[in-house]
C-alpha cells in the first residue's frame, strides 16, 4: 500500500531547495503524475521553498522549514510551514515585496496557491495538484509489485561477499521492517566491523543477480574459550518452500566445524518446530526453556515466514535454548546441585558429559544477597543477575518486578550459578514469589552452569501452544509447565 503522507524538515539554506524538490516529486511520481505535470510542481515548489527560507530568515526564528505533502482523492498537496516574517497579501489582491515575483512564479504552476494563517505557530503556503489519474489508475501503475523468483533459477550458498552488509541490511528491512530483536542488522557498518573483527561469520543464499535471500550468522560469544550462538537466521518467504533454510544450515554447519570453538548455541522460536526438527541431526542438546521472553513483533512469526497465521494467544514466543558441543564435555565433568534442581532437571546434563551430585540440604539462605538488573524496554523483559544469594536480595528482586508488572512488563528472569551455597533455597525463596524454573545456562564463565528462574505477568502464556521436536525438549517443556502451575500466583 502506498504512504499517502511524507514529510522534510528543512535547514535555512537554499542548497537544500534542489533536494526537496527531488523529494516531493518522487513522492508524486509514485502516484503516476505525468511528466508534464512533474514539471510544473517541480518549478512551483523550487519558487515556494526559496520564499519561505527568505520570509524564515527575515525573522527571529532559526527553526527549520517543514515541509508536508500529502495525496487524497487524486489531489497532491504540499504545505510550507513559515515561522519567519509573515507574507502578506495586499488588500487589492497584490502581496508585499520582496515576495512578490516568488509568489507569482509558484502560482503559475500550482493549481492553487493559499496561505493559512496558524496564529502563533505562523503561516502555512499551500500549494496543490491534481494529479490527472484515477485512484484506482494509480495504484494500478504505482504501486510496488512482488518480483517472482523463477522455480528453475539457482540459489547460491556461500559466505557473505566484501561490501555485502548493506544487501543483508536490506533483507533484514524486506523481512521484518524495523522491528527485527538484533538491532545491529541495521546498521551495515556494524556488521562490517564485526565481521572483521571475527564477532560473526555470515553465511548467505544469494540469486543468480547477487540479490541475497537468506542467512544465517554465527555470533562469537567468547573468545576464551571460543563459543559462538547461531543468530540473525532469516529467509525470504518467496522461496520458502524450496528447502533454502536447510541448505543454509548446512553450510553453517560445515562453518561450525571448521571453526575452533568450545560448543555453539541456538536459541529456537517455539510459535513452529520445524527449524528444531532440521537441527536436531546435528546433535542438539536442550538446555532450558524461556516462556512467553520475547515480544512476537521481533520474531519469526508464521506469517512472515509464509506458514499461515499463528496460533491464538501468541502475542509473546518462548526461545528453546540448545547447544551442539564440539568438545567431550564443555561443561566440565561434575557439578554439585541440589536435590529440587537436580532430581528432575539432572537428565539435560547428562548428553553434556556432566554429572551431579547432591548437594548438602542443610545451607540456610543467607540474609543479604546482591542482584543486578538489566531492562530490555522492547521486549518488555527485565533480567535480575543474582550474584550472591540471600534472603534481602530476592525480597528486593521480587520487589523489582512488581513495580515493572505495574509498568506494563511481561518477562522476568533470575540467572545464577547452581553452586552457590544454598541454591536449593533459592529455588523455593524465588518459587513462593511466582518464579518457575526455566532450565541450564552458561552463567559467568563459558565452560560454567548457571540456572535461569523466570516469571510472566498478569496476562500469562499460551504453554499449550509452545512446539518442541524431540523427546527431551517435550520433557523439558512438562517439568516447566507444571512449575509454572504450581508457582502461579493469583
Amino acid at each position: 500500500m502506498l504512504a499517502k503522507k511524507a514529510r522534510l524538515d528543512l535547514p535555512l539554506d537554499e542548497a537544500f531547495i534542489e533536494p526537496a524538490v527531488y523529494f516531493v516529486v518522487s513522492f508524486a511520481r509514485r502516484f503516476a503524475m505525468a511528466e508534464a505535470r512533474q514539471a510544473a510542481l517541480a518549478a512551483a515548489l523550487r519558487a515556494a521553498v526559496s520564499l519561505v527560507m527568505e520570509a524564515n530568515r527575515g525573522g527571529k526564528s532559526d527553526t527549520p522549514v517543514t515541509l508536508e505533502v500529502a495525496e487524497s482523492d487524486g489531489l497532491l498537496r504540499v504545505d510550507l510551514h513559515n515561522r519567519g516574517v509573515p507574507i502578506i497579501l495586499g488588500a487589492a489582491g497584490g502581496f508585499q515585496l520582496p515576495y512578490a515575483a516568488k509568489f507569482r512564479e509558484a502560482s503559475l504552476h500550482a493549481d492553487r496557491l493559499s496561505l493559512e494563517n496558524r496564529g502563533r505557530k505562523g503561516q502555512v503556503v499551500v500549494l496543490e495538484f491534481k494529479l490527472g489519474v484515477s485512484p484506482a489508475a494509480r495504484s494500478a501503475s504505482a504501486a510496488p509489485r512482488k518480483a517472482e523468483i523463477p522455480e528453475t533459477e539457482a540459489i547460491t550458498i556461500r559466505e557473505l561477499g566484501p561490501d555485502e552488509e548493506q544487501s543483508l541490511s536490506r533483507l533484514f528491512y524486506l523481512v521484518y521492517g524495523y522491528d527485527y530483536i538484533n538491532e545491529s542488522v541495521y546498521y551495515p557498518e556494524k556488521l562490517k566491523a564485526m565481521r572483521q573483527s571475527g564477532d560473526l561469520l555470515s553465511v548467505v543464499a544469494a540469486r543468480s543477480n547477487g540479490r541475497l535471500v537468506g542467512h544465517i550468522g554465527l555470533l562469537r560469544k567468547s573468545a576464551k574459550p571460543p563459543v559462538y550462538e547461531a543468530a540473525m537466521g532469516i529467509t525470504d518467504p518467496a522461496i520458502k518452500s524450496r528447502g533454502l533454510f536447510g541448505r543454509i544450515f548446512t553450510k553453517t554447519m560445515e562453518k561450525v566445524r571448521s571453526t575452533p570453538m568450545q560448543y555453539c548455541l541456538f536459541d529456537f522460536v517455539t510459535n513452529h518446530d520445524l527449524s528444531q526438527k532440521h537441527i536436531a541431526k546435528y546433535g542438539t542438546r536442550e538446555l532450558a526453556l524461556f516462556v512467553g521472553c520475547q515480544s512476537s513483533k521481533t520474531q519469526a512469526r508464521l506469517p512472515k515466514l509464509g506458514l499461515g497465521p499463528d496460533p491464538a494467544g501468541m502475542d509473546r514466543y518462548s526461545i528453546l535454548l540448545s547447544v551442539i558441543p564440539t568438545v567431550e564435555r564443555p561443561f566440565g565433568r561434575k557439578v554439585t546441585l541440589p536435590e529440587n534442581i537436580g532430581e528432575p532437571f539432572g537428565f539435560l546434563l547428562a548428553p553434556l558429559g556432566v554429572e551431579w551430585t547432591p548437594a548438602s540440604r542443610f545451607q540456610p539462605l543467607p540474609q543479604g544477597g546482591r542482584f543486578n538488573t538489566r531492562l530490555e524496554p522492547a521486549q518488555s523483559a527485565v533480567y535480575f543477575d543474582l550474584i550472591e544469594p540471600g534472603a534481602a536480595a530476592i525480597e528486593g528482586i521480587a520487589a523489582e518486578w512488581a513495580d515493572l508488572v505495574a509498568d506494563g512488563y511481561a518477562y522476568a528472569a533470575v540467572e545464577t550459578s547452581v553452586e552457590v551455597p544454598a541454591s536449593g533455597a533459592v529455588f523455593e525463596g524465588l518459587s513462593s514469589h511466582g518464579f518457575f524454573a526455566a532450565g541450564f545456562i552458561p552463567y559467568g564463565a563459558p565452560d560454567r552452569l548457571g540456572f535461569r528462574y523466570q516469571a510472566v505477568g498478569p496476562a500469562g502464556v499460551a504453554m499449550d501452544q509452545i512446539k518442541v521436536a524431540t523427546e527431551p525438549a517435550e520433557r523439558l517443556l512438562e517439568l516447566v509447565r507444571k512449575d509454572f502451575e504450581s508457582t502461579r500466583l493469583p
